[in-house]
């Protein structure tokens, strides 16, 4: 083989370039983080916990000014830089606890009501195709989204417009550029070359619009010629990088799965005790601020941080994400229990799960949708119960997760709707932007999104936003507003009472248009084409009582004025065949309580 000396030259300077931007944490935060940033919350799978902690550590109460971009913000991500006074506005598409089970946060309900620090709600898609928008240079990105809801409204960075070619209205987002992201990848070389883990999330686009780049912590920094053997992993080039630090458990207390090809290294599950408690502390400043004291600002860095979760810990988050070390266990039960002898009747949250699991049975195989995306709650576990069911029937069906995973299979044992030991059954990885932008609302075909709500109204309209009167911030948008913008059809799972099921919700989060049915945990509502009205169409059957005793308790029950359809259907109570998938799936009894 013929060899040239200045192409061997060239190989073997790529493979072989030193230290590069290997620094440490404290360094990192030091050179490159400055007040009045906006910083970008890397949008992989991980978040770059360990970088976050370390900035509340070294701004702590000194008034910096940030601007954070982040998907979600939660008790253990964005409440500590709420309490150290360092935000002065927040991006963002979902603020509140989401892990293991959705929740507003009393801290951030706090700031929201107080005015103190200035929150901007975007969907999920948008904020990702601003970014998108941002790493390609353009001015604004063309979306579904957002149209339609009372989050446009006060959004200056997004219009509705006529599109040049149709004439149709079309909304567009404009360019978002950060001044730095902050990213937590598995893999990186010394010059920065990065390998993000699966599924990819917001992916790299925040890195790449970043004005000053990113600053990237990693698992484990490995040479060059290590990295390439990933190469089909690595997503951001080492020119966007500024910065490269190992730090080992960076995304703690998220977890951070197994990556593909690297079997001899696991990842690690989230430590639910350690997020459980900080939603606890968050019930209150004092609790909250104890909290701080004890795990970010009374731990000098991150490696006596991870000696205070200690080795146990740690070693045990890593065996976590087997399938083995999942056992079924159940609330209430003595040891080994199934669910199988778990009392009966059903809850009245299993009901409203189990009559909305059928329904979506039914859709998907009157419709022929092949995919469907829910929403986190009694939603993604209807959508789950119904899988299941669907299967048995040989006509399977592709689960989708916003964060960027398709054709999943939900296991038992861990009902959060984006469970880690889920990720490994998946048919295949992709991001937020693939996920909402093409498979829910392209070309791949129709899509059935199933979605919770807060509050919704006679029209099909969502709020999980905020109630304006009361000054009430609830979690936010999250994915919903992009799937209920898109998706050929919509289904709304809520629990029923007069304060939710409203004449007319005070915020739209979400339009009602592609909604047609509301499952409750008294019967099923569908919308009548010649109003664009819900009504009631279906009654679970109660004991003792006869349909119109039934129907008057729902009236009761519904803050609009109940109409029926020209003929009510009687609904059979959840079969125990049904209650034992249920429980299986959800063990802990966070939604079927």
């Amino acid at each position: 083989m013929l060899r040239l000396p200045w192409v061997e030259q060239a190989l073997a300077g790529r493979a072989g370039r030193g230290g590069g931007k290997v620094i440490t944490l404290p360094e990192a935060v030091r050179e490159l983080v400055r007040p009045g940033q906006s910083l970008q919350i890397g949008s992989g799978l991980g978040y770059p916990m360990a970088l976050l902690y370390e900035i509340v550590r070294q701004f702590w109460e000194s008034d910096p000014g940030f601007t954070l971009i982040m998907y979600g913000g939660s008790c253990t991500n964005l409440v500590p830089f709420l309490a150290g006074g360092m935000l002065k506005k927040v991006l963002a598409s979902y603020l509140g606890d989401s892990y293991p089970f959705p929740a507003p946060n009393p801290l951030i309900q706090k700031a929201f009501a107080e005015g103190k620090v200035e929150l901007e709600e975007w969907s999920m898609l948008t904020l990702t195709q601003r970014l998108v928008a941002g790493s390609m240079g353009l001015p604004f990105f063309p979306t579904r989204s957002l149209a339609g809801s009372s989050l446009a409204e006060s959004l200056d960075d997004f219009m509705v417009t006529a599109d040049p070619f149709s004439g149709e209205e079309i909304g567009l987002v404009r360019a978002l550029r950060p001044d730095l992201s902050l990213v937590h990848g598995w893999a990186a070389d010394p010059e920065g070359n990065t390998v993000l883990n699966m599924p990819l999330v917001g992916n790299a686009y925040g890195a790449l619009a970043a004005r000053e780049g990113a600053v990237v912590t990693v698992e484990k920094v490995v040479s060059a010629a290590e990295l390439a053997r990933y190469r089909e992993h690595v997503r951001i080039p080492a020119e966007a990088v500024r910065a490269v630090v190992e730090v080992p458990f960076g995304a703690h207390p998220s977890g951070h799965h197994h990556f593909p090809h690297r079997g001899e290294e696991e990842g690690y599950a989230e430590d639910r005790p350690f997020i459980m408690e900080a939603r606890r502390a968050s019930r209150s400043t004092e609790h909250y601020r104890a909290w701080l004291e004890e795990w970010i600002l009374g731990c000098p860095d991150h490696r006596s941080y991870l000696a205070k979760l200690g080795r146990e810990r740690l070693f045990a988050l890593r065996g976590k994400l087997s399938p083995e070390a999942w056992p079924l266990h159940f609330l209430g039960e003595g040891e080994g229990a199934g669910p199988q002898d778990m009392p009966l009747p059903a809850t009245a949250a299993e009901q409203m799960i189990a009559l909305a699991g059928r329904e979506i049975e039914r859709l998907t195989c009157e419709r022929g949708y092949n995919t469907i995306l829910a929403g986190v709650g009694a939603s993604h576990m209807a959508s789950w119960l119904a899988y299941y069911s669907l299967l048995e029937q040989e006509r399977p069906v592709a689960l989708l997760a916003e964060i960027g995973l398709y054709g999943f299979v939900p296991l038992p044992g861990d009902s959060f709707v984006f469970a880690l030991r889920n990720f490994p059954t998946g048919q295949l990885y992709a991001d937020v932007l693939h996920i909402l932008g093409s498979f829910v609302s392209g070309n791949p075909g129709p899509c059935l999104g199933v979605l919770g709500a807060a509050q919704v109204d006679c029209r099909g309209n969502i709020n999980s936003s905020q109630i304006p009167a009361a000054s009430l911030y609830l979690v936010g948008s999250g994915g919903g507003n992009d799937v209920a913008s898109s998706a050929a059809e919509v289904v709304v799972v809520a629990e029923q009472a007069p304060h939710r099921f409203v004449e007319k919700v005070p915020f739209i989060t979400s339009p009602g248009e592609r909604v047609t049915v509301l499952v409750s945990q008294h019967g099923l509502f569908r919308k009548d084409p010649a109003d664009s009205v819900l009504k009631l169409a279906a009654y679970l059957e109660q004991p003792g009582l006869n349909e119109e005793e039934t129907v008057r308790r729902i009236k009761e029950q519904c803050g609009w004025e109940l109409q029926l359809w020209p003929r009510l259907e009687a609904l059979a109570p959840p079969a125990a065949k049904e209650l034992t998938r249920l429980r299986h799936l959800d063990p802990d009894r966070y939604f079927t309580r």
